[in-house]
């Protein structure tokens, strides 16, 4: 196993989830430091990472973030057999955004 440390927290990334058979492929791609992470999981795994990474944040204030214009943006695509997904949010912009990131 190797790991690696790369903050991506101020960077424009786009990632890739594609469902195949019976796993999860997850990708994140930082093209401005050349940098990738690929990730293969099973559902079960992929749900429980969800639900965690919901909970913590849901202890995120995001109101407090607001006018903050240092963070990185996030693009989505999904893929699915012949369906093809693209989503971009950009959590930041104005205060309706906000509402998108809040958990719950």
């Amino acid at each position: 196993m190797s790991s690696f440390f790369n903050c991506a927290a101020y960077d424009d990334l786009n990632s890739t989830i594609r469902l195949d058979d019976h796993v999860v492929f997850l990708a994140l791609e930082d093209k401005e430091k050349n940098m990738s992470i690929h990730l293969t999981l099973n559902p079960f795994q992929v749900r429980m990472l969800a639900k965690y990474l919901s909970l913590a944040l849901s202890q995120v204030e995001f109101k407090a973030l607001q006018g903050e214009k240092s963070f990185g943006d996030l693009s989505v695509q999904i893929i699915n057999a012949d369906k093809d997904f693209y989503n971009a949010d950009k959590f930041y912009d104005d205060e309706e955004e906000y509402a998108i990131a809040v958990p719950f």
